[in-house]
């Protein structure tokens, strides 16, 4: 009997995207990033920012907040960067100096004395301290400017990279000449397609002119790390997989042969000429036609329960729907507002997860949050709000 070979063709479709997918990341290293600006974004800030997002970092955003403001700010990222491998800080602002001790000023800020600093701003070791949290550390990375600030008697603007102090990350201070060049920099670093060591970004980003630093990293980090690659198959692969296929003249010949004797072999089990007409007689008494039939039992309608399923699930959305549009915004605040910080995480999560959010993930919601938010909703066709109606809640926690 001869065999014959089936050739089955299996195609693979490419993945969409690694963060959309909650697939391999890009970046196995995890990062947190806070930017700091002392007005609205600059465009050195804005490019500061896409360069650390396209590292996969959590971004998060304040521009001229206030020292109450800051403070919070600051331990809500400290808090972030307990939880992973590098933190990072930018500051776009002016940087002040009084004593032995540097100040970060980003919002606006009137000085009448030297004792101003200590409530009015932030001293720019805080932010080396909370950097130093995450587990392989981090660093300070300051463009500085004057920042309308007016100066007084005591107090200067600082030009240079401070001097390295325990338990604090490494500094890199550009001044305001060095600003672009610092930007073009971390772009090129970010676009190669190696691994990135930090202490090799911060050595080389130390060489521009303009820029200095207050020390290196006393233990090797990494910026960034790819993922191994993983074998994959080619876009098509053919699978030869065997199968024994009987051509179709050979099984109708072995029917034939299975079925009826041969010419000139008695059947064992031949029927009498009896035995056929009663068998004959018996199959037309079957075969009556339907309307002979007495008695028909009447016809009767059965829903299917998938039907009856589907038609009370489109039943139970409409209603969702019609009760959403019937909440004030003040409600679904209030809704939104009562979630747990575990709940808040795993939202911020998905929103990452399909592109809208690039923020901390820490259930923290904030302007950040919103913008995703909204940017969700404007992608569904759905009411811009910023705050989740219960239907989005209910997608979104899926």
């Amino acid at each position: 009997m001869r065999k014959f070979f089936i050739v089955i063709s299996l195609t693979l479709s490419a993945a969409f995207s690694a963060n959309a997918q909650g697939m391999r990341p890009i970046n196995e290293v995890m990062i947190v990033a806070l930017i700091i600006t002392s007005g609205e974004e600059t465009p050195v800030s804005t490019s500061v920012t896409r360069t650390l997002e396209s590292l996969d970092a959590q971004v998060l955003t304040a521009n001229a907040p206030n020292a109450s403001q800051m403070r919070s700010i600051l331990k809500r990222f400290a808090a972030a960067a307990l939880d992973v491998d590098v933190a990072l800080v930018y500051y776009d602002g002016a940087v002040l100096n009084i004593g032995d001790r540097e100040f970060v000023a980003p919002g606006d800020i009137t000085l009448r004395r030297r004792s101003d600093l200590l409530t009015k701003a932030i001293p720019l070791s805080a932010l080396a301290r909370a950097t130093a949290l995450a587990g392989n550390g981090g660093a300070v990375l300051v463009r500085a400017s004057e920042g309308g600030v007016a100066l007084i008697d005591g107090i200067t603007m600082v030009e240079a990279a401070p001097a390295a102090r325990t338990g604090t990350s490494p500094i890199l201070f550009a001044g305001a000449s060095a600003a672009e060049s610092l930007a073009e920099g971390l772009e090129s670093m970010a676009a190669s397609s190696d691994d990135i060591s930090l202490s090799d970004a911060l050595s080389g980003l130390s060489e521009l002119a303009g820029v200095s630093i207050s020390q290196l990293p006393s233990s090797a980090a990494m910026l960034r790390k790819l993922p191994a690659p993983e074998p994959t198959p080619e876009a098509v692969a053919s699978t030869a997989v065997e199968t024994e296929v009987e051509p179709a003249e050979e099984l109708a010949q072995e029917a034939t042969e299975e079925s009826l004797p041969q010419v000139g072999e008695a059947s064992p089990e031949a029927d009498t000429a009896a035995d056929v007409a009663a068998t004959v007689e018996a199959l037309e008494a079957d075969a009556q036609p339907e309307d002979v039939v007495a008695d028909a039992a009447p016809e009767t309608s059965v829903e299917d329960p998938a039907t009856e399923e589907a038609d009370a699930a489109a039943q139970a959305l409409a209603e969702s729907l019609a009760a959403d549009s019937e909440l004030s915004i003040d409600v679904l605040r209030a809704m939104q507002g009562s979630l747990s910080r575990a709940q808040k995480r795993s939202l911020q999560q998905n929103l990452r997860n399909l592109g809208y959010y690039r923020g901390l993930i820490d259930g923290i919601f904030g302007p950040q949050t919103a913008r995703a938010i909204s940017a969700y909703q404007e992608s569904v066709g759905a009411s811009v709000t910023g705050v989740l109606t219960p239907i989005q809640l209910e997608t979104l926690s899926e």
